[in-house]
């Protein structure tokens, strides 16, 4: 967990980044990589908080890796324990940011970062943003239902102590959970795109405070 205060004289409530680095593990001979899964969502974390550092922030950014997230979110379960949930505005949770399939990047979140997303929609992306709030919506768009969108990352975590949240991912992996999932298969050029449009995102939530707690 790294830290980057707030640096202005009215500072609102704390956002919080996060994505996870644990996988499935596996033998020195045969192991998953999860470069997808979710290596993309770390280095993203790295990118974010080297935009982040140079500017004048109004709010803390807290920039948190977890752990334990495919055994059951245990990372951000504990980080959750540790905090109060009134003290912050948003999680913006970082999972699977490069599938080598449709132009597509998609954000679920909650029903009060509606606005938020909406900021996100109007920037000017070199790909389409499918943003919902009904994992119902993100199955038919994906014509998967197997998946509980709401509850498969971190920002489940934050959900259920009423933190708003924004969950950003690339959709559906074929490779995912397999020993296929490695950079090989990975899109580094759309990674690149998506990962610089969510960190100008970030930075553009830190120009004022979403909510002023001084």
């Amino acid at each position: 967990m790294a830290l980057l205060p707030c640096d202005q004289t009215v500072c609102g409530r704390k956002i919080v980044v996060t994505a996870h680095y644990d996988h499935l593990g596996g033998t020195t001979e045969s192991f998953y990589a999860g470069a997808n899964d979710n290596a993309t969502g770390t280095a993203a974390l790295l990118a974010i908080a080297e935009a982040l550092m140079p500017v004048s922030r109004s709010a803390d950014i807290i920039l948190l890796a977890t752990d334990a997230e495919e055994k059951g979110l245990y990372g951000a379960k504990h980080f959750v324990t540790t905090i109060k949930p009134e003290h912050y505005a948003l999680n913006i949770n970082l999972d699977m940011l490069a599938v080598n399939r449709k132009n597509t990047l998609y954000a679920l979140h909650d029903r009060s970062s509606k606005k938020l997303i909406e900021q996100f929609q109007k920037q000017n992306h070199p790909f389409s943003v499918f943003a919902t709030s009904s994992q119902f919506r993100l199955h038919k768009k994906l014509k998967n239902k197997r998946i509980n969108w709401h509850k498969a990352s971190d920002h489940y975590a934050f959900s259920k102590k009423k933190i708003p949240y924004i969950y950003f991912g690339m959709g559906i992996d074929s490779k995912h959970h397999s020993k296929k999932d490695t950079l090989e298969n990975m899109d580094f050029a759309k990674y690149q795109l998506v990962v610089e449009s969510i960190s100008d995102f970030i930075v553009s939530l830190t120009r004022a405070p979403l909510e002023s707690t001084n």
